[in-house]
């Protein structure tokens, strides 16, 4: 059985000793996770800021330039998609092909990104707990820039495949719903939908309790691939043979490292509102973070489109970046607690292989 609170101490030492993980962390947090506001953009790019109308309403209200121009661009552009579909068939599948490449150019860059950190944690965090020794970031990255980290995501990829059996599932029920609603007799269609919407509610009942277990498999998995250097059925076959093994002490720390995660929870809620200072005074380097990029963006832009379009893709480009760095104490945060749990379930694969590696007859026996 292994030593829950030792290793839940020996993480905490290497977390706020080892301050280059909190680096790889950042980008963890990254990667992994009103009304008042139009009214504030009406007052912004308003001509006229009087108030002569209740409710805050003027009559004499006139748009402001660049209002005006992004409701001319909207009006010749965006609502004809809207008013005729029909003839812009191919305008809309178009932009629906761009909108599902950009999705998965981004997806793709992220989960890569995301493996990267996280294979780079196991490592330095393995590394250091066999020999005692820190890495810079450079070669943090190094440790985890490899096929090593294709391994994982990879693996992620395999677990993942049962959220696209799930949407098909759910997908196919909304079918059978809608043609017994339409084409069968009323008690048929009343019977079907109550069916379908029982089946649903015992779908999601068995994906839920099917993705926790996947995901304390993962624990394993990736690890195998990251500090054996198994390939992909190699880390399935031997992941599993520990979990079989040592189901006990895998099923202990998943709960502890449950009740860890709903504690952060708590304390992150906390943590936002009493941040609010900390947000307050980065905004100005957040404000020059978020330019860069997107004046960037915007130069690019300017080539192929001018107006508002040029202005809406920098607003875009520039939005993320604003929000990183005004939300960076938070996110610092919230890698401390990926960097902590990622190191526990380490630390637990290091301990459970190296019992595994004593056999019966090393163990001394007892004496009488």
């Amino acid at each position: 059985m292994i030593d829950i609170g030792k290793i839940l101490k020996r993480t905490w030492h290497i977390l706020w000793n080892y301050r280059v993980l909190w680096i790889f962390g950042f980008l963890l947090a990254i990667f992994t996770g009103g009304n008042g506001a139009g009214n504030n953009f009406r007052y912004l790019f308003s001509s006229n800021r009087g108030n002569n109308g209740s409710n805050g309403y003027n009559p004499n209200f006139q748009p402001g330039p660049f209002l005006r121009a992004l409701t001319d661009w909207f009006n010749q552009h965006i609502s004809p998609l809207f008013e005729h579909p029909n003839q812009y068939v191919t305008t809309l599948i178009w932009i629906g092909v761009a909108f599902l490449l950009f999705i998965l150019i981004v997806g793709l860059l992220t989960s890569i990104l995301r493996t990267v950190s996280e294979t780079a944690v196991i490592r330095m965090v393995d590394e250091y707990e066999q020999t005692g020794t820190k890495v810079g970031f450079k070669q943090g990255w190094k440790l985890g820039w490899n096929r090593r980290a294709f391994r994982m995501w990879v693996i992620d990829l395999v677990i993942n495949l049962p959220v696209i059996l799930f949407i098909t599932l759910l997908i196919s029920l909304g079918v059978l719903i809608f043609f017994s609603v339409t084409n069968g007799n009323p008690a048929l269609a009343i019977s079907g939908t109550i069916a379908a919407i029982g089946c649903v509610f015992v779908f999601i009942f068995a994906f839920v309790v099917l993705m926790v277990f996947l995901n304390l498999l993962r624990q394993f998995f990736v690890r195998a691939a990251a500090l054996d250097d198994a390939g992909i059925g190699e880390s399935f076959r031997r992941g599993w043979g520990m979990f079989i093994n040592n189901w006990k002490s895998a099923a202990l720390m998943w709960l502890v490292i449950l009740g860890i995660g709903l504690g952060y929870g708590i304390v992150g809620m906390i943590l936002f509102f009493l941040l609010i200072p900390a947000y307050i005074i980065l905004l100005l380097p957040a404000a020059l973070a978020a330019a860069i990029p997107g004046a960037i963006a915007l130069g690019i832009t300017s080539i192929f489109a001018s107006g508002p379009v040029a202005w809406i893709v920098a607003i875009l480009v520039a939005v993320p970046f604003f929000l990183m760095v005004t939300l960076a104490p938070l996110t610092l945060v919230s890698g401390w607690c990926q960097i902590y749990t990622s190191g526990v379930w380490t630390l637990t694969f290091r301990e459970i292989k190296a019992l595994e590696a004593v056999k019966p007859e090393e163990i001394p026996a007892e004496t009488a």
